[in-house]
């Protein structure tokens, strides 16, 4: 995650109070908050003290290189790859990834298919 130095903070500056930007209130990187996220989620937080004034969420990436590894894998052992990517949607990645490739191969699945998708992440 980058820190928020002056290149960051310049193209972010319109996110903070002008006291940020003078010194007087605090600029913070919080998150992740649990090791499971990853790094899928920090918070850019402004500080007056111990009075939160602003927090911008910040979704983030994971930088574990699977996206690449995927590259040179097949659909389907890449597939498996994508419940990995965090633990937080894993599913959600799987369907993802799988309506990409869908789409891509012009393939129309069957209406069964559909509904198991709906059913599976309860």
């Amino acid at each position: 995650m980058p820190d928020l130095s002056e290149p960051v903070l310049e193209e972010l500056k319109h996110l903070f109070t002008e006291r940020a930007l003078s010194g007087e209130t605090m600029v913070l990187n919080m998150g992740p908050q649990h090791p499971s996220t990853h790094g899928v989620l920090r918070l850019i937080v402004e500080l007056d003290g111990e009075t939160v004034i602003r927090a911008i969420p910040d979704i983030g990436f994971l930088h574990t290189g699977i996206e690449k590894n995927m590259e040179s894998k097949t659909y389907i052992k890449a597939l498996v790859m994508t419940d990995r990517l965090d633990y937080l949607n894993n599913v959600g990645n799987n369907l993802t990834y799988c309506l990409a490739i869908e789409k891509l191969m012009e393939t129309k699945i069957p209406e069964r298919a559909n509904v198991l998708r709906v059913i599976l992440p309860r």
